[in-house]
C-alpha cells in the first residue's frame, strides 16, 4: 500500500509537544473560494508581517519513480521551512514547476492531502528544471515569526525571510548580450541601478525570479546572479525557461522600510526615468507598511481560442479580485505566461480595457514553450492589495 505523501512528511519532519507548546499564534489569514479536497484557494490573504521566499527546492534524490522525487522535494521544502521558523501550515503561496505532464498528478495529491485544512494560492509551471533528471521543484512563500531583524532582509542557503513593513516589486527587466551571461550580467547591473534609484540596497532584495534561453545555460546564469551581489549571499533564485529572441527578463523583490507612502495609498506605482513608460505596467510597486498581501493563485481561461481564454482570465480576476476586496486599480505584481505572439498581442489590448494607465502593476510576461492543462494558451498570476 502507498504510503500518503502528508504522513511521508510529518515523519520526515517530527514536532516535539515542547516545540508545538511554543510554536506562536498564526497572523489571520483569509482564504477566498478554498476548495474542499483540492487544497487550493482562489486567493490567500495575509497580513503585514514577517514572509519567507524560497528559491526552487529540488529533490534531494533523482532516483526513483515520480512520486519518491515529490516525496523527497516536499522533504527538502519542509526542512527549509522549518529552519526558518515556519511549517507547511504557513504556507501562503505554492508553486510546483514541472518538467512533464506526468508529474502533475502526484503533485496535486500531496496537495490536496496536506493543505485540505489550509488551502494555498497555487500554481502550476511546465519548465526544465537546472537538475536535468529532476521531475519538479517547489517554491514557496510562507509566513514565519522568526524575524532576526526588524528591518533587514535574512537570507539562509534556499529561502530568505522579508522583514514586516514596506517592499517593492520591480518589473522584468532585459538587457540585450552576446550570450546568456553577458545578457544577465547587464540585466542585474540595471536591477541594482533600479534599486539605488528608489533608495534601496542589494540587501535588501529576498528573491530573484530569472527568465533564460537557453536553459542549458542555466548555470551561467545563476553565476552571473550571484556575482552581482558583491560576494555576499544572494538571495533565493527561482529559473524558468522562456521563449525569446532576447536571452534573459529578470526581475525581483525587496524590502522597503524606508520608503514612505501617501496616506491611505496602499499600493504606489512609479517608472524609472531612464526605461521607456508603458500604460500597462509600471517598472516598480511599492507597497507600504501595515498593507496585507493578496496572493491570487494561477487563472487560465479553460480550453477556447486564444480569444475567449484572455476574455475569460480577465473576467475571473475581477471576480476574485472582488470577493478578496481588492480592484484593477490595486494590483502589485503581475505575470503573464502566455503561449505565442497572438496571446501576447491580446494581452496588451485587454490591459488596456481594465488597467487604469497610472496605475498598472509591475509585471513580467513571458513564452513558454508548453502549459500544465493542455489546450491553454495564457495563464496568469497576481499579488494585489486590499482597497483600503
Amino acid at each position: 500500500m502507498k504510503t500518503p505523501l502528508a504522513v511521508c512528511l510529518a515523519l520526515a519532519i517530527p514536532l516535539s509537544a515542547a516545540e508545538a507548546d511554543k510554536t506562536p499564534a498564526r497572523a489571520e489569514i483569509r482564504r477566498v473560494a478554498a476548495r474542499q479536497g483540492v487544497g487550493t484557494a482562489d486567493s490567500v490573504t495575509v497580513p503585514d508581517g514577517a514572509l519567507l521566499f524560497t528559491g526552487q527546492i529540488l529533490p534531494r534524490s533523482t532516483t526513483g519513480d515520480v512520486r519518491a522525487q515529490t516525496e523527497s522535494a516536499v522533504g527538502a521544502l519542509g526542512q527549509v521551512l522549518a529552519s526558518a521558523g515556519a511549517d507547511f501550515a504557513q504556507v501562503v503561496r505554492l508553486t510546483a514547476y514541472v518538467a512533464d505532464a506526468a508529474t502533475i498528478p502526484v503533485v496535486e495529491e500531496w496537495i490536496a492531502e496536506r493543505f485540505a485544512a489550509t488551502p494555498v494560492a497555487f500554481s502550476l509551471v511546465r519548465t526544465p528544471l537546472a537538475v536535468s533528471a529532476a521531475k519538479l521543484a517547489l517554491e514557496a512563500v510562507a509566513t514565519t515569526t522568526r524575524e532576526s531583524s526588524p528591518t533587514a532582509v535574512t537570507r539562509g542557503e534556499h529561502a530568505a525571510v522579508l522583514p514586516a513593513g514596506g517592499k517593492i516589486f520591480i518589473s522584468g527587466q532585459a538587457e540585450k548580450g552576446t550570450y546568456l551571461a553577458s545578457a544577465v550580467r547587464l540585466t542585474m547591473a540595471g536591477l541594482h541601478r533600479s534599486l539605488a534609484h528608489v533608495g534601496l540596497r542589494k540587501t535588501d532584495v529576498v528573491q530573484v525570479k530569472a527568465f533564460v534561453r537557453p536553459f542549458a545555460d542555466h548555470e551561467a546564469a545563476r553565476r552571473e546572479i550571484a556575482a552581482s551581489f558583491d560576494g555576499a549571499a544572494p538571495p533565493p533564485l527561482v529559473l524558468i525557461e522562456w521563449q525569446s529572441e532576447l536571452f534573459a527578463e529578470i526581475e525581483l523583490i525587496a524590502a522597503a522600510p524606508g520608503l514612505t507612502a501617501k496616506a491611505g495609498e496602499t499600493v504606489a506605482h512609479s517608472w524609472l526615468p531612464w526605461l521607456t513608460a508603458s500604460p500597462r505596467y509600471c517598472n516598480v510597486a511599492h507597497v507600504p507598511a501595515g498593507v496585507p498581501l493578496i496572493f491570487v493563485g494561477a487563472i487560465d481561461g479553460g480550453p477556447g481560442d486564444d480569444r475567449a481564454q484572455m476574455k475569460t482570465i480577465f473576467e475571473r480576476l475581477g471576480s476574485v479580485l472582488f470577493e478578496s476586496g481588492s480592484s484593477f486599480r490595486h494590483l502589485a505584481k503581475a505575470t503573464y505566461y502566455l503561449g505565442g505572439v497572438p496571446s501576447r498581442t491580446l494581452l496588451g489590448e485587454i490591459r488596456g480595457v481594465y488597467f487604469d494607465p497610472t496605475r498598472p502593476p509591475a509585471a513580467s510576461a513571458l513564452q513558454v514553450a508548453a502549459f500544465a492543462r493542455p489546450g491553454r494558451t495564457a495563464v496568469i498570476e497576481m499579488i494585489a492589495v486590499p482597497v483600503k
